[in-house]
């Protein structure tokens, strides 16, 4: 009984990531949410420089990717 009671009291230290993007357009962020993209790219290769340098470890959970959506010009051809 007192091991899960020491288990419990001490819980396990996860690393947050958070990347972020900047601009992007609706389409690239629509395929990050999709698993797939430039920026999903990005992500994965983001993560793997961080594990290979020891930052992190090999199973990491909470990433936050901050990316903010491109204004579109509604410019229509006669404007």
């Amino acid at each position: 009984m007192s091991e899960t009671q020491s288990a419990s009291s001490n819980p396990k230290k996860t690393n947050t990531i958070i990347l972020e993007f900047g601009n992007q357009k609706k389409d690239r962020i629509r395929d990050l949410r999709e698993g797939r993209g430039r920026l999903f790219r990005q992500v994965i290769k983001t993560i793997s420089q961080l594990q290979e340098g020891g930052e992190v470890g090999d199973s990491v959970q909470p990433v936050i990717v901050i990316v903010k959506q491109k204004k579109s010009s509604n410019k229509g051809l006669w404007d």
